[in-house]
């Protein structure tokens, strides 16, 4: 990678967690009764928060798409490495 690619894979990298955050309130206020905070903090103590991500993960999807339908191939592909440190977090938190 040189340095003009870094910058764009990087904002798709940006758009991937704002998205994956995004979904996961979006899930957290549509399925809850329960504050946010409150939520989040319930699904860590009861080993949760990995269903929560993936749910918002599913943003993730649109955004990939809309790149590559722009021709932004850098930024779809930091999509895509976002999308798998969010798998790599809930892996780690489902086995510990």
């Amino acid at each position: 990678m040189n340095k003009y690619t870094i910058k764009p894979v990087l904002i798709g990298v940006i758009v991937g967690f704002i998205a994956t955050a995004v979904g996961s309130v979006l899930w957290i206020v549509g399925f809850s009764n329960m504050s946010i905070k409150t939520t989040i903090e319930a699904a860590f103590e009861e080993n949760l928060i990995g269903a929560i991500l993936a749910a918002g993960a599913l943003l993730n999807i649109p955004a990939f798409f809309l790149f590559l339908k722009q021709h932004k191939n850098y930024q779809a592909r930091g999509v895509i490495i976002a999308t798998l440190i969010v798998a790599m977090f809930i892996v780690y938190k489902k086995l510990s």
